[in-house]
């Protein structure tokens, strides 16, 4: 029986992950979240690996865990693990990339109701399956969506070549949402992609980030929009999480703590594309059904819980008011997905 070592979030339901079911056929192996090294009890046994976002996997650690051969992470993003590390041990990675596209969509939609919007043209920054899910969105509410995707550019010839400063410098825009992976180099590097610079050219625009946190330049974001150079800020992923900047939250007209993609489908259609990766290779059958354990859930919720984004806006109110309960908030988020209903 393969020994997989899980974090505790995920054990306990408190991340509202998956049905542990999805996890027969493995020998669990339990770590506390970011408390996870080569010297947890049993880790040296583990032939894999489930983390969330808050553990970070390094080199040290994958070189830690002599038995390790797949990682399955509960996220779409990818930035908290050691790619070439894993690569070069040969490790094998399943994520559920994708799978929160809608929820991350419905989190784009919220915002700009709430938000001034001085035209209807919006730049989509990064259109992977979240910002095509996103541009899809605004077209069918009205909206004029220019997408952006430099590497998809160069991949696909049917696909826009516009890029981010050619974008820019074809405004005014009336909104710019980012949906792009956190790059730290290499020729499409995303570290501050929306910088001092650029954030100076959307004067009376609207600036979105539910993608990482450092893909925008927080503090010139938080200084423009205090001087009223930007009309709007909305923010859901941030530098130093689970410690977001005090100057951006009292900048920002809205901030969530990175639970854009948490609808209750999007956290089971990430969990189950990831888990079904690393049952595939560990050799076992395939996971439960999803559309079962989606029914199953909305099944228990009363009409409070499918309220079009109360759940948002009582995140937001809550994490303002109280910025160091930014894990807690994330944990007990709870909503269903909107998108095109």
């Amino acid at each position: 029986m393969p020994q997989l070592l899980v974090d505790t979030a995920v054990l306990s339901g408190h991340a509202n992950s998956l049905p542990l079911a999805w996890l027969e056929g493995c020998k669990l192996l339990a770590f506390a979240p970011r408390e996870l090294t080569p010297h947890t009890p049993h880790a040296h046994d583990a032939d894999a690996l489930l983390v969330r976002t808050a553990t970070r996997v390094d080199a040290a650690l994958v070189a830690g865990l002599p038995r390790l051969r797949a990682l399955a992470t509960l996220s779409s993003g990818t930035d908290h693990l050691d790619l070439p590390a894993l690569r070069a041990h040969d490790v094998g990675l399943h994520t559920g990339q994708g799978g929160n596209a809608i929820a991350v969509a419905d989190w784009v939609s919220w915002a700009l109701a709430r938000l001034p919007l001085r035209n209807r043209r919006v730049l989509v920054v990064g259109v992977g399956a979240v910002g095509s899910a996103v541009a899809e969105l605004l077209a069918h509410q009205g909206l004029t969506p220019t997408l952006c995707d430099p590497p998809r550019s160069e991949r696909e010839a049917d696909f826009p070549p516009l890029t981010l400063d050619q974008a820019l410098a074809d405004g005014p825009w009336g909104a710019v949402t980012l949906h792009v992976p956190k790059a730290a180099d290499g020729p499409h590097a995303t570290t501050d992609l929306l910088h001092r610079h650029r954030l100076a050219q959307l004067r009376g625009a609207v600036v979105l980030n539910a993608a990482r946190g450092g893909v925008l330049d927080e503090t010139a974001a938080a200084a423009l929009r205090l001087d009223g150079h930007l009309a709007g800020l909305a923010v859901d992923t941030f530098v130093g999480e689970p410690r977001p900047r005090p100057e951006l939250l009292k900048a920002a007209d809205l901030a969530t703590p990175h639970i854009a993609g948490h609808s209750i489908e999007g956290k089971l259609r990430v969990a189950h594309r990831a888990i079904a990766g690393l049952r595939r290779a560990l050799e076992l059958p395939p996971s439960g059904s999803l559309a079962a354990a989606i029914s199953d859930v909305l099944a228990g919720l009363g009409d409070r819980d499918l309220t079009p984004f109360a759940a948002l806006d009582a995140a937001n109110r809550a994490l303002r008011a109280e910025p160091a309960q930014f894990e807690a908030i994330r944990h007990t988020h709870r909503r269903v997905e909107h998108f095109l209903r």
